[in-house]
């Protein structure tokens, strides 16, 4: 036993080996709003406007680890309706500028919504390196297409939101960053989700040797639009009566235990496993 404990501070003294706790990021639900709180139902869907904000950390102060996906849940009570917004209230794969690598285009009519990015950039190969990058996030309807897998970093998706992020003063941001990144609403146990993968370039890696990560976000989203709607039958003529009712991108049908419950799925670069933060949504 002698032996091995002196062979362990021999090989400290000669290599610098010492043993310590991994760091590894921690996430965080920081804003969770549904307005407005009052729901709808089923029968009577209400549009609703959605605020959320999350913030990323790490466990031993330095910069966090990239984080390469997310997965936003608002809760088995919000419903996605993107299926009403067509035409100009839409941005269109070729608009958004996945395929090209352009700078999006999105018309002003598909803008449903806007928010802000904290990020902390620095050497990959230096954690305590941090370059701050704050950058400008706005968020448009998309045409609901399949994006080329290819254009994703092989992950495939569906352009149902686009997430535009650029330069925007007077956020100050010294790395080029004007793209946007495809979002797709899936079906999860928590409820309808936004689901998206932060491509590597120029997101991830905006210039060589250099990781930028997400460290807090802020965002509002939500929109109407009106759809043509059979609201009942004329008792005279029976023929149908139509009216123009409002739809929206996110709309309530209840409201279980007084709570939106807002689950947000994180997954770190490297492999990691993915990490979960919640924070309810008051409704009534």
């Amino acid at each position: 036993m002698r032996k091995i404990t002196m062979l362990a501070i021999a090989l400290v003294a000669i290599f610098g080996v010492v043993a310590v706790a991994e760091a590894s990021n921690t996430y965080t639900v920081t804003d969770a709003t549904v307005t407005p709180k009052k729901t709808g139902t089923a029968k009577k869907p209400k549009p609703v406007t959605i605020k959320f904000g999350y913030s990323v950390g790490e466990t031993a102060g330095n910069r966090p680890s990239v984080t390469t996906d997310y997965e936003i849940a608002f809760g088995k009570q919000i419903k996605s309706q993107r299926k009403y917004f067509k035409g100009k209230n839409v941005c269109t794969i070729a608009q958004a500028g996945y395929t090209s690598g352009t700078a999006p285009a999105c018309p002003a009519t598909s803008k449903a919504g806007q928010g802000t990015i904290n990020n902390l950039a620095g050497v990959q190969t230096d954690p305590t390196s941090k370059i701050q990058c704050d950058l400008g996030l706005t968020l448009y309807v998309g045409d609901g297409k399949a994006v080329p897998a290819a254009n994703n970093d092989g992950i495939p998706v569906k352009n149902d939101l686009v997430i535009a992020i650029k330069n925007r003063p007077p956020l100050v941001c010294p790395l080029s960053v004007d793209a946007a990144l495809p979002a797709g609403f899936v079906v999860t146990s928590n409820g309808t989700a936004l689901k998206f993968h932060v491509k590597k370039i120029p997101f991830q890696q905006p210039n060589p040797g250099l990781d930028n990560s997400v460290v807090h976000v802020d965002s509002t989203v939500g929109k109407t639009v009106k759809v043509r709607t059979k609201v009942g039958v004329n008792k005279r003529t029976h023929k149908p009566i139509f009216k123009n009712v409002s739809r929206g991108l996110f709309e309530s049908v209840g409201c279980k235990s007084k709570q939106h419950a807002v689950n947000v799925k994180f997954t770190p670069a490297g492999g990691g496993a993915a990490l979960t933060a919640f924070k309810p949504a008051p409704c009534s």
